[in-house]
């Protein structure tokens, strides 16, 4: 449900906006009465006044809303950094919510944003959201929206996101290069669209060296006590590589390889995707991809407050951002 707006609130209690909004503030004009009336529904509706609509009012500054699926995520992070380094630079300032990776939280958000009087939103979708139809309500609205890091395939918005297929590509060129034969490939589940871009850079790269492709060494994982049942199947393949979708899995296959005596990367050579920080402290240090998150935020932050101040502009963009092969001791060298 959207939440309860101002003016819906005067209209239940047959009061002037005006009245209400002096109420909520415990204004000495407003009886005692008529603010605990007020301040009673607003509590029971779940009513919360927008301070930052007030200063939208009054032209003191410009408000962008971020919505990321987890706070702890490192690409969230740094995107973060880009977004308000470049939204401070502009005279705007950041609202930020977090969806926890829940479709249901997201619309919420979007549906509170409908009404809120902020300029713009820069989003990146929960894993979850397969039905889309808060942000293309959005977006029907005239509202300016740009993705970033994750998309909505099916919608058309200015984004910018890394390239996870040439990246998956560069992560597994780099292991052939340096002589893995059979590699195999921890993948994400694949509804969502940059786990497929991975599995199919992860695959071009195979196919780039004439390697067969063997469905048998391409195995999901979900959650991270699947790892290991994942890695002991892998094993009686004999590869001699591994590349994993995200840098967590592959922190976690370091530990199972260790816990089962193999020596990495001797035995087998381990790459992950992200860049996350954990990355430097893996045993052994984890060769990985690097994600450019700040670059993300700061272009989709560049892409929205353009969006923004060019309304006649209706062309939208997409800019794929090339990532960078972090070699550390994980890949046989």
């Amino acid at each position: 449900m959207p939440p309860t707006t101002l003016k819906e609130l005067a209209i239940l209690l047959n009061l002037a906006p005006s009245t209400v909004s002096r109420a909520l503030h415990g204004h000495p004009d407003i009886s005692k009465a008529t603010q605990k009336r007020v301040k009673a529904l607003a509590r029971q509706l779940q009513y919360h006044p927008s301070i930052m609509a007030t200063g939208l009012r009054n032209r003191t500054f410009k408000l962008l809303a971020v919505v990321v699926p987890h706070l702890t995520e490192f690409l969230y992070i740094a995107a973060l950094q880009g977004i308000l380094k470049h939204a401070s630079e502009k005279n705007y300032r950041i609202l930020l919510y977090e969806s926890q990776e829940n479709v249901q939280k997201e619309a919420d958000i979007c549906y509170s944003l409908e009404k809120s009087g902020i300029d713009g939103l820069l989003i990146s979708p929960a894993k979850t959201t397969s039905d889309s139809s808060h942000i293309r309500k959005l977006i029907s609205e005239g509202f300016p929206v740009v993705f970033f890091g994750r998309i909505v395939g099916n919608i058309s918005a200015n984004r910018v996101i890394g390239d996870d297929y040439s990246g998956a590509c560069t992560a597994v060129n780099f292991l052939i290069e340096h002589g893995c034969r059979k590699i195999a490939h921890i993948a994400a589940p694949q509804q969502w669209l940059w786990a497929q871009k991975r599995q199919m850079g992860y695959i071009q790269a195979l196919l780039d060296h004439h390697i067969p492709i063997d469905r048998k060494l391409i195995l999901e994982y979900s959650t991270p006590e699947e790892i290991k049942n994942i890695i002991k199947k892998l094993l009686s393949c004999h590869i001699d590589g591994i590349f994993t979708v995200d840098d967590k899995s592959a922190a976690q296959t370091l530990i199972v390889l260790r816990e089962l005596n193999y020596k990495i990367p001797k035995d087998i050579s381990v790459c992950g995707f992200g860049n996350d920080p954990l990355s430097q402290f893996t045993c052994p240090a984890l060769t990985t991809i690097e994600q450019n998150g700040k670059l993300i935020g700061q272009k989709a932050t560049e892409l929205l407050i353009d969006q923004i101040e060019n309304k006649g502009n209706k062309e939208t963009k997409t800019i794929l951002l090339k990532n960078e092969l972090i070699f550390r001791d994980s890949v046989v060298h």
